[in-house]
């Protein structure tokens, strides 16, 4: 339960949907709090706002809830019985006195649990018959108008009529993703008026605000064009309404305090100068400024105790619309940062809003096997797996944030990989294509490709574990043998050299390696894959002729080892080669990539290719 101040507060725990949009049988849990909900484009994270919304929204009225062909699922086959749309919400940490009064009539047989449900489903008189065989829903029409839709509280449907004036009770707060902040701030009036009049009123300073401006209405009266502007339209409307005519007066507004109110606009401006109308602001900041005040009624409306409480629930859909990346940085700092008294649901395919993430606030969406699935990812982490919770936070930064947008993941040690698989992935799974072929590539795969800075694969392994994602995740991680122990045949001592193994006499793993592929070799959506030593040497041991044309061509080494490789051959080669190769990996990878963009051929290493399998098969 969450404790804020002296109360706890009930919160939206877990949403179901059946038939609904892009859902066939969803599920999402949310957190007490706030929930960043993320993954790619077009996985629903919208239509989970919207099927919120069938329950939440008072005023949503009484025709939209009632559904089009569209709003059913695409991938329905029909037979038998026409199909229904299901949205089930479940209320936890019900325990307070207001939220017990509230959710007496929907408690389920769970302690402090209470739920809500939608259904949109054909009359019990309906006319029309069913396909008696089975029939894709884009090939018949619905009878639409012999449906009807229901709300009921609790586990089962009864007769009881349910009393929809309780929904008032819930107010839900949407910004959505393509809104015109603009024009929203422009008659953001009765916003301003429902936030004022929210807080405690000073009588006594109401009253000094209506004599003034009754005071400026005699102020403006006096001024003659406006005399003159009065009584001409006075003029006017006895000539066309006769004696029926009304009299009209030119004044600022009514002086009362609410109609006061009423009139006031949000203005804005710099610190230290002028403020000015929204109108001429930019779309990114009028953006913040509606989120603000948005907040602004939220925060007040969920510190408000007493009779008339209500539980509100805010959404936002992809609050980095218009930002550029800092704003997104400060606005997800502190939707991450800031103690949450109630619910907030945020959507967001941003990398700059994930990465500064406390990651118990994100909820991943994603697809595998055509199927959506939903996970908590601070739920991955338990006790035990805390400090990989804590490596995770350090290092997800906006490049590798993009472990959540993708269907698929690529995890590699450093820049060289990084830099040169995408390239190497294209110029596989590219032999022999027709032109009029589309060309495949990682991102075609949908594969996000992530590099770790190092061999700290375990934290970002541990998304895709036992208790993670079911979603396909491939490591490429060097091999790196232990130094072998020889002992100098003059003097008797013994000290460590490096291996450089070949396909006919390998050298084992190093134990780190070992380890890794033996903890996660049980699960079928992780392959890991090692190579003979090192990425750039087991590059170097498929393709001699073109590691010798690239380190003489960008001059790699000094003038005298490139004197030398030249004339060497066979295992020689590789192991100069590598040598001066390992001592610029950045530098030289970008030359590596500069040939193969130029169209020069490369022989990719088997534990690649067989990766690059893995990750193209469904």
């Amino acid at each position: 339960m969450e404790l804020v101040g002296e109360f706890l507060y009930m919160y939206i725990s877990k949403l179901r949907i059946l038939n609904y949009k892009s859902f066939s049988d969803f599920s999402i849990e949310f957190n007490n709090g706030l929930s960043v909900i993320i993954g790619e484009n077009n996985i629903g994270k919208s239509n989970v706002l919207d099927a919120l919304s069938l329950i939440f929204i008072f005023n949503y009225g009484w025709k939209r809830r009632h559904l089009t062909q569209e709003d059913f699922n695409n991938g329905l086959v029909i037979q038998g019985v026409w199909p229904s749309i299901k949205i089930e919400a479940t209320l936890s940490e019900v325990f307070s006195e207001d939220e017990m009064a509230l959710t007496y009539k929907w408690l389920t047989k769970e302690s402090g649990q209470a739920r809500l449900t939608y259904i949109f489903r054909p009359k019990g008189n309906c006319t029309k018959k069913p396909p008696s065989v089975p029939t894709s829903i884009s090939n018949l029409k619905i009878p639409l108008d012999q449906y009807e839709w229901i709300i009921f509280g609790g586990e089962i449907e009864t007769t009881d009529i349910f009393d929809h004036q309780m929904l008032q009770r819930f107010t839900l707060e949407s910004v959505d993703a393509l809104r015109d902040a603009t024009s929203e701030l422009s008659r953001s009036s009765s916003k301003l008026h429902r936030i004022i009049s929210s807080y405690e009123q000073d009588e006594r300073n109401k009253d000094e605000v209506v004599s003034k401006a009754q005071e400026l209405n005699k102020q403006i009266k006096l001024s003659s064009e406006i005399n003159k502007a009065q009584k001409a339209i006075n003029e006017y409307l006895k000539q066309i309404t006769g004696h029926l005519h009304q009299r009209t007066e030119i004044q600022m507004a009514e002086s009362s305090y609410e109609h006061l109110l009423k009139n006031l606009k949000v203005l804005i401006g710099p610190n230290d100068g002028n403020v000015h109308s929204v109108e001429t602001n930019g779309l990114g900041y009028n953006n913040l400024l509606y989120i603000s005040l948005l907040l602004a009624q939220y925060f007040n409306r969920k510190d408000k105790k007493g009779i008339d409480y209500t539980f509100p629930i805010l959404t936002v859909e992809e609050p980095e619309a218009h930002l550029h990346t800092h704003l997104q940085r400060y606005l997800s700092n502190y939707f991450f940062t800031e103690a949450v008294a109630g619910q907030i649901l945020v959507t967001s395919h941003s990398t700059h809003i994930s990465s500064s993430a406390n990651l118990s606030s994100l909820i991943l969406m994603y697809k595998e096997s055509e199927i959506i699935y939903s996970k908590q990812i601070g739920t991955i982490f338990d006790e035990k797996a805390e400090k990989y919770k804590r490596h995770l936070e350090r290092w997800l930064d906006a490049t590798k944030s993009n472990i959540f947008y993708g269907r698929k993941t690529l995890l590699v040690e450093g820049i060289a990989e990084r830099m040169l698989i995408p390239k190497m992935a294209e110029i596989y799974w590219n032999k022999g294509r027709r032109e009029t072929e589309p060309v495949k590539s990682l991102e075609g795969f949908g594969v996000s490709i992530i590099s770790v800075d190092g061999v700290a694969f375990r934290p970002f392994l541990h998304l895709f574990g036992k208790t993670g994602l079911n979603q396909k995740c491939a490591v490429l991680t060097d091999s790196d043998p232990e130094k072998r122990e020889v002992t100098d045949p003059i003097s008797g001592e013994k000290h460590k050299v490096a291996v450089f193994p070949t396909q006919k006499n390998p050298a084992s793993a190093c134990s780190r390696t070992i380890n890794l592929i033996d903890d996660f070799k049980g699960l079928p959506h992780v392959s890991i894959q090692t190579n003979l030593k090192t990425f750039e040497y087991d590059l170097i041991l498929e393709n001699h002729d073109f590691f010798k044309h690239l380190i003489s061509h960008y001059e790699l080494g000094t003038k005298e080892e490139r004197k030398q490789i030249s004339v060497l051959t066979g295992h020689e080669f590789e192991k100069e080669a590598f040598l001066i190769i390992a001592e610029t990996k950045g530098e030289a990878a970008q030359y590596v990539l500069d040939e193969l963009m130029a169209g020069k051929e490369i022989k990719i290493p088997k534990y690649i290719s067989d990766t690059l399998d893995f990750l193209s098969e469904d």
